[in-house]
């Protein structure tokens, strides 16, 4: 039986059949390419590194904003604003934001709350999903806790639709309860993203 034909040219002929200079041409393109891979590598490296410090930052503002909204919703509960809703006044601050007090047989007290920022994550979550996938999942994930986080505090500050069938009592039983788990959740989210981006653990949140 007859051995197969090689089509192939002996390596050791190699030189015969291709010129020194394609050799040449072909070794320094791949170095080029190589060298070129490992720049962008880099640089890709420093843009993620960048982009993680700036959404720390805003992990540890939305942590602050976050804790006030759910401090006041425990507070709101534990004064029993679901019997009393006059208990609670929330009124549009001049500097942003909003100021409420609340007054009940227990306790009374007030304070500031400021909304929830998504800019930076809105903004760099295209640039990132080109960068590196699992980082753009958990930012992802983030921004959806956010949007939960968002959507509560809009429910709190601006209260219920003019036509909302019940009354304001009822409005806050329904509430509080859900904005609590809501809140615990976009906390949970932000720590986890705080820990990607600085490999530290979120304890404190910024005000501005």
């Amino acid at each position: 039986m007859s051995s197969p034909i090689n089509l192939l040219p002996d390596a050791s002929h190699f030189s015969q059949w291709l010129p020194a200079t394609a050799v040449v041409g072909i070794l320094i393109f791949l170095v080029k390419e190589f060298l070129e891979g490992r720049r962008r590598k880099a640089a890709d490296a420093r843009k993620v590194s960048a982009l993680k410090t700036v959404l720390a930052r805003e992990c540890q503002l939305n942590y602050w904003a976050i804790k006030q909204l759910r401090d006041l919703l425990t507070t709101m509960q534990d004064s029993e604003v679901t019997k009393d809703a006059s208990r609670l006044l929330i009124s549009k601050r001049a500097a942003g934001g909003f100021v409420y007090t609340i007054n009940s047989p227990l306790s009374s007290g007030g304070g500031v709350l400021v909304g929830i920022q998504r800019d930076s994550l809105l903004k760099h979550l295209v640039e990132i999903a080109g960068l590196d996938k699992s980082f753009y999942l958990n930012c992802e994930h983030a921004l959806d806790s956010l949007s939960e986080a968002d959507h509560v505090y809009q429910s709190l500050v601006h209260g219920p639709e003019q036509h909302f069938p019940s009354t304001l009592e009822n409005y806050y039983e329904g509430l509080i309860p859900y904005a609590l788990s809501e809140l615990d959740d976009s906390i949970t989210a932000l720590q986890k993203l705080y820990l990607i981006c600085t490999g530290a653990e979120l304890r404190r949140g910024k005000l501005r």
